[in-house]
């Protein structure tokens, strides 16, 4: 018995589409794996930074910013900490240390002696950001990075070279933060902290702060927003911190500060504080009251844990 040449062509071409298809998933899956790691029993680093969440920015090629990956995976969740939540109905309190991988020794610190769920927050100008960060997700530390931004008291005092400015053009300000963006991979999130004292005045701008969340947005990361007076731009997960602590105003103004804190988190259920800048005696300040949350009644976990999303009224 004969097989028609068309049934025979069909049939073929049925079997070639199968074949295709096995190995096009044969090649999507370890792309899933990869983004998708599988948890290790015991494991507490954050996954080394993934290819597929990095894209070349428009301005320019060579730097690489965050990106949505595959499969709906965002830098925000990817690169975030993993928080242990417990089934009481206990108060959450966040703490994130800013202006990391400057001073090499106050940053190693503050990865050292700090526990893992404290958020650490790295300024672009480091000499050290790169090791900092291995360092951090090494320990489970979620990295965040610094933009600088125009601060109160210009131009006496700056937030350098690469501050967004209200007053610059979309153009300039897009190269400062594509720059900023670029210079270290696998954060989670941004902040307007970058371990200064002056206040930042950019995000009181209403069409400054929207165009950034926009931008920030669309690179998957969340906001932070430490800057007392200013309110977190819609249309972008990140939170509002509750308390800012300025180590310069001594240990006593700290500690007072942090019980402030656990005051919130006792009222609210939950409360965030930012250490302004890694000075060594601040750390060993803020690491023995952190051990010492659990024992009063409250968790701490990472600032990934408490972002939302601020829509537009």
């Amino acid at each position: 018995m004969r097989i028609p040449r068309s049934l025979a062509a069909f049939w073929i071409a049925i079997l070639t589409i199968v074949i295709l298809g096995a190995g096009w998933l044969q090649y999507l899956g370890p792309i899933k794996s990869r983004l998708h790691p599988a948890p290790q029993q015991g494991a507490a680093g954050i996954p080394a930074p993934s290819p597929f969440l990095l894209a070349a920015s428009p301005v320019d090629p060579a730097w690489k910013i965050p990106h949505p990956g595959p499969y709906g995976v965002v830098p925000m969740r990817y690169y975030a900490a993993r928080a242990s939540l417990p089934t009481e109905n206990l108060p959450y309190i966040a703490i994130m240390v800013a202006g990391l991988g400057d001073a090499k020794a106050a940053s190693l610190a503050a990865v050292r002696d700090l526990p893992p769920a404290v958020s650490l927050a790295l300024t672009p100008y480091g000499a050290h950001i790169a090791r900092i960060e291995v360092a951090a997700r090494a320990a489970g530390h979620e990295t965040i990075l610094g933009l600088p931004m125009q601060v109160a008291g210009e131009p006496a005092t700056t937030a350098g070279d690469q501050a967004l400015h209200a007053g610059s053009s979309a153009m300039r300000n897009h190269k400062r933060l594509d720059w900023a963006l670029s210079r270290v991979a696998g954060y989670a999130g941004t902040t307007d902290a970058v371990g200064l004292a002056a206040p930042e005045t950019y995000l009181a701008h209403p069409s400054a702060a929207a165009w950034l969340a926009k931008h920030l947005a669309a690179d998957g990361v969340f906001l932070i927003v430490a800057t007392p007076g200013i309110k977190l731009p819609s249309g972008i997960a990140g939170r509002r911190a509750d308390i800012l602590i300025h180590p310069s105003q001594g240990v006593a103004a700290e500690k007072q500060a942090l019980g402030r804190l656990a005051a919130i988190a006792t009222q609210k259920g939950s409360a965030f504080g930012v250490l302004a800048m890694p000075a060594p005696r601040a750390i060993r300040v803020l690491a023995t009251w952190c051990k010492g949350l659990k024992a009063h009644g409250y968790t701490l976990v990472p600032v990934s844990a408490l972002t939302t999303q601020e829509t537009a009224p």
